[in-house]
């Protein structure tokens, strides 16, 4: 009995026992991971995973996700995701809160204002050494544009310049936010402000992004489609505005009775249409010029100087322009005896001037007869195309020489463009 007891005693004691004595499992390790080719620590993994995802690697412009860094290192999501648990949980790399790993510098959006400038953000800051220098050593002549763009779509779509870098189509998916919300006329407003719901609008603002984008990589190949296209909107879509003698001849009229012979409106219209200058070479024309008198004809012709930024690669921007109408020569001598020195009065700003020769433009326009949106929109640039045809018309439509005249590097810009010969003139051909 003594033995019997004893035996169940021990069975039940080993038991009871054996659970305190069972293996435990062992943790799996992670991993042991060449960093770029070299053998690398768990800390130094760590903290080349945390740097990676709040954009501060010197391997990488731009923060990346976890998904976007298994890619990059060749190994799966759940080993990123291993490692910057560690990077938070044991060196403090990172930061959590309710259990997750956060970036302040990527999620936390504050706009951007005159206080808190664009430029603070390291990436932008970067960006814009570029444009500053990127033509040997000289500015893009649209830095300030795109500077202001890029700031557009970041307050519009309260964003931090970083989340742009993500990837192709997260960028993607952000322009179409910014397009739709600049639609309905809800995108953020620079001080200039800008027309809701224009093409060329958007057009502008996806050429800033993609230049910032390609700066630090991201690229979209040429021809691409989408929200990322840089074809150009309606190109050619214009090309058949012109006034005919009549409606010139009313302008005229009506320019003389309502601002007068001297007065910026006239000098500005008519100044516009025979240079075929663009705004920024008609408001930094001045009224210097050389008189040249035709042996054949008699006729003088004023040589004026205009130039052109956006040709600035061809002899430096520099445009001669010929003013061959009396009454336009009449209000430039005019301009002279009162000793301005530019075609528009020195006496009103920049801002106030655009404003007021836009409006005039406009009621010119709406007395022709001519109410269509791009005269509404684009009232000086309508110049433009309307001496395309006034000298094609005079020179039998010679493009090679209206090119030169009007400033266009290219014939087959002028044609596609702005100089659509028009149906009469083409019957004449045929007829003749």
């Amino acid at each position: 009995m003594k033995q019997q007891a004893q035996s169940e005693f021990l069975s039940t004691s080993k038991k009871s026992v054996r659970p305190f004595f069972r293996k435990r499992k062992k943790r799996a390790r992670l991993p042991r991971l060449k960093l770029y080719g070299k053998k690398a620590g768990e800390e130094e993994i760590c903290k080349e995973f945390a740097l990676l995802f709040v954009g501060e690697s010197v391997h990488h412009s731009g923060p990346l996700s976890k998904t976007e860094i298994a890619k990059k290192m060749e190994i799966d999501r759940k080993t990123v995701r291993k490692y910057l648990n560690i990077a938070a949980d044991k060196y403090g790399f990172l930061k959590k809160e309710n259990g997750k790993i956060i970036n302040p510098y990527l999620y936390l959006f504050h706009k951007f204002t005159k206080r808190h400038k664009i430029t603070s953000d390291k990436l932008v800051a970067e960006w814009l050494e570029d444009l500053l220098t990127r033509k040997a050593g000289e500015p893009i002549v649209k830095w300030k544009s795109r500077l202001s763009d890029l700031t557009r779509v970041c307050n519009t779509c309260e964003i931090t310049p970083s989340q742009l870098l993500f990837s192709q189509r997260r960028t993607e998916k952000i322009m179409k936010k910014y397009a739709v919300l600049y639609k309905q006329g809800k995108h953020s407003r620079d001080m200039r402000g800008s027309a809701s719901g224009s093409s060329s609008g958007i057009y502008h603002t996806v050429q800033a992004v993609r230049d910032f984008c390609g700066y630090y990589g991201i690229t979209w190949r040429r021809g691409v489609g989408g929200i990322m296209s840089q074809r150009i909107v309606n190109h050619g879509k214009y090309a058949d505005i012109r006034f005919s003698e009549d409606e010139l001849e009313k302008a005229d009229s009506f320019i003389k009775e309502r601002w007068g012979l001297d007065s910026d409106v006239y000098r500005w219209f008519w100044i516009g249409i025979e240079s075929c200058a663009r705004f920024e070479a008609l408001y930094s024309m001045n009224l210097d010029y050389t008189k040249h008198v035709s042996q054949k004809t008699g006729s003088t012709t004023y040589i004026m100087t205009a130039y052109e930024s956006k040709t600035k690669q061809i002899r430096g921007g520099k445009w001669y322009k010929y003013i061959t109408r009396k009454d336009t020569q009449s209000s430039i001598d005019l301009a002279r005896k009162r000793g301005l020195s530019f075609i528009h009065e020195s006496n009103m700003d920049r801002r106030n001037f655009i404003s007021y020769i836009s409006r005039s433009l406009r009621e010119i326009y709406r007395h022709l007869g001519r109410f269509g949106d791009y005269f509404y929109n684009k009232p000086t640039h309508v110049l433009r195309h309307v001496g395309a045809h006034y000298w094609l018309a005079k020179k039998s439509y010679n493009y090679g020489l209206v090119a030169e005249i009007g400033g266009w590097h290219t014939i087959d810009e002028l044609k596609k463009s702005y100089g659509q010969i028009p149906p009469e003139k083409i019957l004449e051909i045929i007829e003749s």
